[in-house]
């Protein structure tokens, strides 16, 4: 799973192999990005917050969409409040502490105003068509029933206010790898290749972190 290519806000920029998307510039808005695939019902669609920016208002925004990104006809909008509006009945998407379809709005026990930086959320669409939203690994309830299981959904998010970069990461078990580079960088200060070369790590995992 990875990010579209093209179907993004003017102000994104992709990088990792389309894996991680970045507001550029002294903007808030024009962040919208949208999945290079369907999701599968039952998948998880996750991101981690990797860059906040705290003097904007407002955060991540993340749902789901009946509109394919590849179609010509699919518009990138400058934020996705622009369509929480009657016409825009094929998004489901959580803002703040509501899930939004059109002009419809239903409160939500999960505010994502509250994620902070390395704090990770997905998004689910299950075989029964409810909607539901998981944050570091923990499913937060159903939050929308009702979408449409025999169509093809695209993840859309929006990478909005103090959210500044966000990167897609695998839900399930991690990686030896990164479970590895993890412990490492929390327990020292300045984890720099120089400095972990003076450590008893193995050569493999060392390159992993920094790539030769």
């Amino acid at each position: 799973m990875a990010f579209h290519p093209s179907k993004h806000g003017r102000f994104i920029k992709l990088s990792k192999n389309f894996t991680s998307a970045t507001r550029e510039g002294d903007t808030y808005d024009y962040g919208v990005v949208y999945s290079d695939r369907p999701i599968h019902l039952g998948e998880v669609f996750q991101l981690q917050i990797d860059q906040v920016e705290t003097k904007w208002a407002g955060s991540l925004r993340i749902g789901v969409t009946l509109k394919n990104p590849n179609c010509p006809q699919t518009v990138v909008v400058r934020a996705v409040t622009d369509l929480f509006v009657e016409d825009c009945k094929d998004y489901w998407i959580l803002s703040g502490s509501r899930v939004h379809n059109g002009s419809y709005e239903k409160d939500s026990d999960l505010n994502v105003h509250s994620l902070k930086q390395k704090d990770r959320i997905g998004v689910q669409v299950t075989a029964k068509g409810d909607l539901v939203f998981f944050v570091n690994g923990i499913c937060k309830g159903i939050a929308m029933t009702g979408l449409p299981t025999k169509k093809e959904l695209f993840v859309i998010f929006d990478v909005y206010g103090r959210t500044k970069e966000v990167s897609w990461k695998y839900y399930g078990v991690d990686t030896l790898e990164n479970l590895c580079k993890e412990k490492v960088i929390k327990t020292m200060n300045n984890p720099s290749r120089e400095n972990l070369d003076h450590l008893p790590l193995p050569k493999i995992i060392t390159d992993y972190m920094y790539p030769p």
